[in-house]
């Protein structure tokens, strides 16, 4: 028996390989990916068949050779290109294959953010701008604490390349001002605890049973369900200008540093309790440090990563691109 494939088991396996190229354009969220998306739908839009020829297809080649002339006698090189290429069967040139130089291998994506209900909710943004490679392991995170009832409303900065960097900055680039551009900052969103740990979605407590225990920040259950088990917590409540220690009470509280560890975010170090409403210290933020690789990561593999080199170019880091990673900061090597 023969193993060539039948016509009906080639058209089946090609029509398998379009349904998997149509699903992995669609969950696609690198943004040269995203680019590629938009590319293919133009040009599905602009040379497919939405918008069907007038001019009959041609019966010999001596009319293709007719329109191929036409064309390059009009000075429509490119149309001829695509002319030729559709002539043979083959894949043409893309007319807007220069829109995808400036792409990035990672960048940055929008991703829904938790809007638990409170007086901040009205202020909480519904989206942030997270790293595309830091993307599915903090929708993991959100994923286990939604089952647990939890949200955690974050905030992020816009990724913009600084224009200016603080003289004390210059002798080693650490902590937000180099951080934050490279998408590896967040912070919880203020207004969301340190006011009432009735009410508030999230709060910095320690279970009443371990009084030699730090302070954590939790997420509260705030479904019907037996998800979280309810113990006494002594939780912490801020002011303007202080802060307070509530008397235990019972809560549901899920602690959120374990989840967010395994995600790759850590609190910055060393860590430190809010001091008032303002100074929320750092146990309401995160830094991700993966893929730093101590005496090895340039900053200009960093920003190459997330930004087009004009933009690396314009910014205050273009002179520092070439400073590694010390395992703390990047410094001149």
């Amino acid at each position: 028996m023969s193993d060539t494939q039948t016509p009906s088991s080639s058209r089946s396996d090609f029509s398998g390989f379009i349904d998997a190229l149509v699903e992995i354009m669609r969950s696609g969220v690198r943004p040269d990916v995203l680019e590629a998306q938009r590319v293919l739908l133009q040009r599905l839009a602009n040379q497919g068949d939405v918008f069907p020829s007038r001019i009959p297809a041609p019966r010999n080649i001596t009319e293709i050779g007719g329109y191929l002339n036409l064309l390059e006698s009009a000075g429509r090189e490119d149309i001829r290109m695509s002319a030729v290429a559709s002539a043979l069967g083959v894949a043409g040139p893309s007319p807007v294959a220069g829109f995808l130089a400036d792409a990035v291998p990672v960048g940055f994506i929008d991703a829904a953010n938790d809007r638990p209900a409170g007086p901040a909710q009205p202020s909480i943004p519904p989206m942030i701008s997270i790293r595309a490679d830091f993307y599915a392991p903090l929708q993991s995170v959100k994923t286990t604490l939604h089952a647990l009832g939890c949200a955690l409303p974050l905030r992020t900065h816009r990724p913009i390349l600084p224009t200016n960097l603080p003289d004390s900055s210059k002798a080693s680039l650490t902590g937000n001002p180099i951080l934050e551009p490279l998408g590896r900052c967040l912070e919880v969103y203020p207004g969301t605890l340190l006011k009432d740990p009735a009410t508030d979605p999230l709060a910095l407590a320690r279970p009443a049973s371990l009084p030699t225990e730090p302070f954590r920040l939790v997420a509260r259950a705030v479904d019907d369900g037996e998800a979280v088990a309810e113990e006494d917590w002594i939780v912490l409540r801020a002011s303007a200008s202080s802060v307070v220690t509530d008397p235990p009470v019972a809560y549901r509280f899920q602690e959120i540093a374990p989840l967010m560890s395994a995600a790759g975010w850590m609190h910055p170090m060393p860590l430190m309790q809010p001091a008032s409403l303002a100074q929320r210290g750092t146990l309401t933020q995160f830094q991700n440090l993966t893929g730093l690789v101590a005496d090895e990561t340039s900053l200009g593999e960093e920003l190459a990563l997330l930004y087009p080199p004009a933009a690396i170019a314009r910014s205050a880091l273009s002179a520092f691109t070439g400073w590694i990673w010390d395992g703390d900061s990047f410094v001149l090597p």
